[in-house]
């Protein structure tokens, strides 16, 4: 017979007994520890859960949110091609970012594992729009930050300014590679960002900004949203004509522009050619062997580029010049080969062959 059963067939017992001194206090003591256990679960769920927190904070955000960061300075920085050190590559950057995720599974969410397949899964298909893959990596970076935000307010973890402000940032990174059509297009608009009064670049802002996802692409109301959006954050002082002028990058896609410049950077290899694709980036390279082969070959005519400088260190080049000839000498495609006081670039029977085989048949300049 349980105890409860033997109360009840015996109530004038049982209110007798319930009335006992000895009773109460057994009573109080059963109810107190029942409330310590309960208590003491709570709390070690609590550090548990706290100490989970601290792990995915330390594991996985305080690596890759600075890392976002410095992807999106070095990949949109208005100067890319003369103030950055050779050895700022944001191709690793991404690839570490990527690595970070892969290593770091067990403290990511959904939303942001969601968008990490994505990208794998982008290796093995052809993008056939050209810039939707760089649109899924943009993505990628902003729900690192949104998620970021999310738990480091939740929890009182850090000031998110700044995560606010990049998140802000790949948002309109995003929506301009999306009207361009093309991630080196929108290059032109993302890399003025400085254009921008970054105290605007705020909470209601990304709110503002995330609205434009619900709205149909290339559709006039998100255009119209879109530009509204821009001009509330330009800086004050600008002219109504540079401003004009400043928008229109922002959803300009022109592919004559696009030839014209490629055709302008490789008649020029002595400016300074800015951002370029990987595609530009390749023929850029190879320009750099044929005016090579032709100051070597070509010898009754002045060349346009001596390729002559004080020592081998080439700090001083701007960036994909810089880039190009340490590709081309860990290759040995080309040398440098000592004067008096100078040193002069030249190419190496390696890199005949290069030019030959590789380059001349499909040479038209």
């Amino acid at each position: 017979m349980s105890v409860l059963t033997f109360f009840i067939s015996n109530k004038v017992l049982g209110l007798a007994i319930i009335h006992t001194k000895w009773f109460q206090t057994l009573a109080t003591a059963l109810v107190a520890a029942w409330f310590t256990q309960w208590l003491n679960n709570n709390l070690t769920r609590e550090r548990e859960r706290e100490n989970k927190l601290k792990e995915t904070f330390k594991e996985f955000y305080d690596k890759i949110v600075p890392e976002v960061y410095d992807y999106f300075s070095i990949e949109t920085d208005f100067k890319k091609g003369h103030d950055l050190k050779a050895s700022a590559n944001p191709r690793e950057i991404k690839k570490s970012i990527l690595k970070t995720i892969s290593e770091n599974m067990i403290h990511i969410n959904s939303e942001i594992h969601t968008a990490y397949r994505k990208i794998i899964r982008n290796k093995y298909f052809d993008d056939n729009s050209g810039f939707s893959a760089e649109v899924d990596e943009i993505n990628l970076l902003h729900i690192i930050l949104e998620e970021y935000i999310k738990l480091a307010e939740k929890n009182e973890y850090a000031d998110t300014a700044v995560a606010i402000r990049h998140a802000c940032l790949l948002l309109i990174w995003k929506n301009v590679v999306i009207n361009c059509q093309s991630y080196e297009m929108a290059y032109s608009a993302i890399s003025r960002n400085f254009d921008f009064n970054i105290e605007k670049l705020d909470k209601e802002m990304l709110r503002r900004l995330k609205e434009l996802e619900k709205l149909e692409t290339y559709s006039d109301e998100r255009n119209t949203l879109f530009r509204t959006l821009l001009t509330n954050l330009i800086k004050d002082g600008m002219s109504n004509e540079k401003k004009e002028e400043f928008l229109k990058l922002f959803f300009e896609n022109n592919e004559e522009i696009s030839d014209s410049r490629i055709i302008s950077i490789l008649e020029n290899l002595d400016l300074d050619p800015g951002q370029l694709t990987i595609e530009q980036r390749v023929m850029y390279r190879n320009q750099l062997l044929i005016e090579l082969y032709n100051n070597k070959y070509r010898i009754n005519e002045d060349p346009r580029y001596p390729f002559i400088y004080p020592s081998e260190n080439l700090d001083s080049l701007f960036n994909e010049l810089r880039n190009a000839i340490n590709y081309w000498k860990e290759k040995e495609i080309v040398r440098f080969e000592p004067g008096s006081d100078h040193v002069k670039l030249v190419l190496t029977p390696a890199g005949e062959d290069q030019y030959e085989k590789e380059i001349y048949p499909d040479d038209e300049l």
